[in-house]
């Protein structure tokens, strides 16, 4: 006689939840991250200092800062593709439009997905930005100790962004890990 196998082939429920983060938010972190380390260091000359701490008003800084954070943006993008929803476009370039001031992620996740969850998600996602644009900021001038700093906390929220996303393991664990307990004599 065979084994009677059970197939369940319904899809999981889903739901749609949009997260949107603004540009500006991101972008004055990142400046305030750079300036507190430029004045963290007075042994630095002042023009040095200037250099390694950021100001998106400044068109030059402003547009290294929003290529960072675009690639970041990229990137996240690629990693959660497995939760992104579909999207009809047809068409993309890389020119970086301010006018469009959020960054929008429509994602498509179990109805078992908790909403109160949505916050923290922004949240992480917000900081996997800055600290991911950080990280090229200070790869980009040499600052490798500083960039390191900033790519382990960028790395951290990037997984606990897809964590949040893919939900807690369903997989069941054995309440003794080497079999049944037995009685000692």
């Amino acid at each position: 006689m065979e084994p009677i196998v059970i197939i369940n082939n319904t899809e999981p429920v889903k739901k749609s939840r949009l997260v949107e983060i603004y540009k500006n938010n991101v972008f004055k972190d990142i400046d305030l991250r750079t300036y507190k380390n430029a004045e963290a260091n007075p042994d630095r000359e002042v023009r040095a200092n200037n250099a390694i701490a950021s100001d998106v008003s400044e068109d030059m800084d402003g547009s290294v800062v929003a290529r960072f954070v675009e690639l970041r943006d990229a990137e996240l993008r690629k990693r959660l593709q497995h939760s992104l929803a579909p999207t009809d476009t047809e068409y993309a370039t890389d020119e970086i439009t301010l006018e469009d001031n959020k960054y929008r992620y429509q994602f498509v996740v179990t109805e078992s997905f908790k909403d109160n969850t949505l916050r923290s998600l922004a949240e992480h996602i917000h900081w996997y930005l800055v600290y991911g644009a950080l990280y090229d900021w200070y790869g980009e001038m040499g600052m490798m100790q500083q960039a390191g700093f900033y790519q382990s906390k960028m790395d951290t929220f990037e997984n606990s962004i897809d964590s949040l996303l893919r939900g807690p393991s369903i997989a069941k664990r054995p309440l003794q890990p080497f079999g049944p307990a037995q009685k000692l004599i």
